[in-house]
């Protein structure tokens, strides 16, 4: 693995190009990244992150007219209307695919995730390289979503080039909202900090669903267990008893109250929007943090951007909720 800077960017590029992994920053978190175009390369994904082949793959793209060669014919009106009120930004679009898209990005299924990342180094990457880059998380399967290139480089994943780019990476900090657009239906399979409601206003002729059960593998996240720390994470209720090996993550600072030294704060305020920019880096320091032996957590509202921060959480303590 190469790490290297913004300034070294074509030669990752053409590494892409070329069927190469690259790990590079988004404004959600880091992605793995491989020409979606090339089945080898993304079969280099799944072996890198020992990621199973049922679960599909978010195609990333530079502009927007490179969809026209990614979704299947005729495209949805809904797509262009999300893309020009969202795009580039934390939103995937998951629509029938055209035949130019490998069976493996979508574990076989008749339909493709993109979205267009707004961070300057990803867009960059992705212009360079001349290619749609099938990208997941840049972490091993299962565990915490890397939003620093050193949660990266901690992973030791068989990788080609690992571009720095922290600075905003945290700008959201959790991975995109992903919607389904079939005919006049356009369904909520992943929350994100695009919610259901800011999608509704865009369009509102068309029935936001936003189930929570029972939703096939059709894009990234919707296991039941993921985005796990390596120790045990568990919710923080009124009557938990915190052991001093413990760790405890808050999402908002109380004036006057005594905290100890293992508490992490995602926000002192309570902002929902600070809270999903530094849930992932939080746990990261707690996984980090030796003297630390269990991890846990306060839960949020499950309203509006809370929702998408309860997603992750939910999945994050699933092997450990009684």
């Amino acid at each position: 693995m190469k790490i290297i800077s913004e300034n070294e960017l074509l030669e990752a590029a053409i590494c892409l190009r070329n069927g190469g992994l690259v790990a590079f920053p988004t404004e959600t978190v880091y992605g793995l990244g491989a020409n979606a175009l090339n089945p080898i390369a993304v079969a280099g994904i799944f072996n890198a992150k020992k990621r199973p082949n049922f679960d599909p793959l978010i195609v990333h793209i530079s502009d927007l007219s490179q969809i026209e060669a990614l979704f299947a014919h005729p495209i949805n009106e809904a797509v262009y209307k999300l893309a020009e009120q969202f795009w580039p930004g934390p939103l995937t679009i998951v629509h029938r695919k055209s035949a130019l898209v490998p069976s493996i990005v979508t574990s076989d299924l008749d339909a493709v995730a993109v979205r267009m990342p707004s961070h300057p180094i990803a867009q960059k990457l992705i212009h360079q390289s001349g290619v749609p880059v099938a990208a997941p998380s840049a972490n091993r399967f299962g565990q915490l979503s890397p939003t620093s290139y050193k949660h990266v480089a901690k992973q030791n994943m068989e990788i080609d080039y690992l571009i720095k780019g922290d600075e905003l990476t945290k700008a959201v900090g959790i991975e995109s909202t992903v919607v389904a657009i079939e005919n006049r239906t356009c369904t909520v399979l992943r929350p994100g900090v695009i919610t259901a409601e800011d999608i509704e206003k865009c369009i509102p002729d068309f029935e936001v669903l936003t189930p929570i059960k029972n939703i096939k593998l059709v894009s990234p996240g919707l296991l039941q267990s993921h985005y796990s720390p390596l120790k045990p994470l568990y919710y923080l209720n009124d009557n938990t008893v915190v052991s001093e090996f413990a760790g405890v993550i808050l999402h908002k600072k109380e004036h006057g109250k005594k905290y100890s030294d293992k508490t992490i704060f995602t926000s002192e305020t309570g902002n929902l929007l600070e809270v999903a920019a530094n849930l992932f880096s939080s746990l990261h320091l707690m996984e980090e943090d030796d003297a630390v032996k269990a991890i846990y957590i306060a839960k949020t509202t499950e309203k509006g951007i809370g929702r998408a921060i309860m997603d992750r959480l939910n999945k994050a303590t699933f092997q450990y909720q009684k």
